[in-house]
């Protein structure tokens, strides 16, 4: 399946994800989007709450030329939340505060009774030349910025805040950037065993520009194989518009369909 020219990576940071104590979903998230958009992911990089290793991760982008790097995590108001210091160190520009920010944060600590705000203004942090990308779910700011050809994002690791920034500053950005568009499914083959593969690998090589990927599948034994079994199945379709990509994977999965319906199949979408 062809790959749009426009290179996004996203380098994840917090130690709570190198030690398993939370799983990391905005990677996932994000590659969707992108995928959506037109785009996909060329690498996601995870580290640790650690100034010289997010540099490393960031100077590592950088040098393959990445259209535009994502951070998310670390932009809270914890000591250990360093993402911005980090990105600063590495490219040689200073932390400030976004006065918009600022004020927010100062806002919303007076109604809950905080007057000591030293602590939540970490959250308003920037860098010099960067623009601030406003948080409308929580108050951790973003920022944006041009290193190069290479354009850096950073969002707050909460999912809810990530999402909400990246639809308004971010996936405008890759869509139009992208020359394509994607639609994607994830369907059920209901087939014996045996029957499903033959099936499947000839809709791989009729539709080569299609992304067809079945769930693992461990080795059967004979009697196995010769039961009906639910495979899973991801279809990815590319095209020009939204709209051509659905109706392109409509038409993938109804040949799909009317293939396994051949051999006593079925397609559940």
């Amino acid at each position: 399946m062809r790959r749009c020219g426009f290179s996004v990576e996203v380098i994840v940071t917090g130690d709570e994800i190198m030690f398993g104590r939370i799983v990391d979903t905005n990677s996932g998230w994000i590659a969707r989007r992108a995928s959506e958009l037109g785009t996909g992911l060329r690498r996601v990089t995870c580290v640790g709450d650690d100034v010289d290793e997010i540099g490393d991760a960031l100077r590592g982008a950088l040098s393959r030329g990445s259209d535009m790097v994502i951070f998310t995590g670390g932009l809270g108001p914890s000591e250990d939340d360093l993402t911005v210091e980090a990105i600063g160190r590495a490219l040689g520009r200073r932390v400030a505060l976004d006065p918009v920010a600022v004020e927010k944060i100062r806002r919303i600590y007076a109604e809950r009774g905080v007057s000591d705000t030293a602590r939540g203004e970490r959250m308003a942090r920037v860098l010099e030349g960067s623009t601030a990308i406003p948080n409308p779910v929580g108050m951790s700011t973003g920022m944006v910025l041009r290193e190069g050809g290479t354009t850096i994002v950073t969002f707050p690791g909460i999912p809810a805040e990530m999402q909400a920034m990246f639809e308004e500053h971010v996936a405008p950005v890759i869509g139009g950037r992208s020359g394509s568009r994607h639609a994607a499914r994830t369907v059920t083959a209901r087939v014996v065993f045996k029957d499903f593969f033959p099936v499947y690998h000839q809709m791989q090589r009729d539709y080569p520009d299609v992304y067809l990927k079945n769930a693992a599948t461990p080795p059967e034994s004979p009697e196995e194989r010769s039961r009906e079994k639910d495979i899973k199945v991801d279809v990815v379709v590319e095209g020009a518009t939204a709209g051509e990509c659905e109706a392109g994977l409509e038409a993938v999965l109804a040949e799909f369909g009317r293939r396994l319906g051949e051999v006593g199949g079925k397609l559940l979408t």
